[in-house]
């Protein structure tokens, strides 16, 4: 049995990244709540529930 470490480094990397982009989103639609600005919160909570659900389908299909 053998390590396949350039895949096994694609999907670590791609982890990092989407997680870091789904917390990068929620904190900015925290920040536009906290300060009044309603849309900018609505379009950042639903780029994260974009980005959850472009995930789920892709361990579902």
């Amino acid at each position: 049995m053998t390590i396949k470490w350039e895949a096994l480094l694609q999907v670590f990397g791609a982890t990092m990244l989407t997680t870091l982009l789904v917390v990068t989103l929620f904190v900015l639609g925290i920040r536009a709540l906290s300060s009044d600005k309603k849309v900018p919160a609505y379009a950042s909570f639903a780029g994260c529930v974009a980005v959850v659900l472009y995930g789920l389908s892709l361990i579902v299909f």
